[in-house]
């Protein structure tokens, strides 16, 4: 019977921390990426080209922090797409990459993981889609100012325990995809050297510490 107002205390303080964050939340002003559209059309031998984006599209994402780009190289037949939405702590709602491209009629032929290497070795999502008889390999993750994963609920929970402890944070959804012109391997291979020639860009422009000061 002594466990029972332990468990009610345990509510009560796990009540009113949560009633606290969304208090502080309300309160705390938005964060200005300040350099997050500098972020450079010439990357290594790749070169970029803006894809225009609707006001809907910022509407339906939540952020005014979304790009969309084709970058092309000499050494590769076609271009790789790289798409990259920002939120600050206060509002993360990222959409399922598969849902996101079935709502502009790409058909998910497989859904599965590869090893990329991104500083090191990390594990990301992959899928092979399909439109108009024309198949694309996509990779994505979230970034967390450093920390990768492909899993939404272990990145809110992150953002939280860095809320408990009062400070701020922000998240990346970085998406790359690229038609399958031979190969599936050939085309992983373009965008494995994109990779290697853009990651190393991305604290500048996408994390907390670099990128709002």
């Amino acid at each position: 019977m002594k466990k029972a107002p332990i468990r009610y205390l345990i509510v009560i303080i796990i009540t009113a921390l949560a009633a606290a964050l969304v208090i502080w939340a309300d309160r705390i002003s938005a964060i200005e990426n300040k350099k997050f559209y500098d972020f450079p059309l010439v990357i290594g031998q790749w070169y970029g080209r803006q894809v225009p984006m609707e006001d809907y599209v910022y509407q339906s994402l939540e952020t005014n922090y979304a790009l969309l780009r084709n970058y092309s190289s000499p050494h590769y037949l076609l271009p790789v797409n790289l798409s990259i939405v920002w939120f600050d702590d206060r509002n993360i709602s990222f959409h399922a990459p598969e849902a996101c491209l079935g709502g502009v009629g790409n058909l998910v032929k497989t859904k599965g993981t590869t090893r990329v290497s991104l500083g090191h070795e990390r594990d990301v999502g992959k899928l092979v889609v399909e439109q108009n008889g024309m198949r694309q390999v996509v990779i994505y993750f979230f970034d967390e100012d450093g920390y990768i994963t492909m899993s939404q609920s272990a990145l809110r929970l992150r953002v939280l325990m860095k809320r408990l402890r009062f400070k701020r944070s922000s998240v990346s959804f970085i998406r790359i995809m690229a038609p399958i012109a031979g190969s599936e391997t050939e085309t992983m291979s373009a965008i494995q050297a994109f990779l290697q020639e853009m990651y190393p860009l991305v604290p500048d422009y996408l994390y907390i510490d670099r990128a709002t000061s």
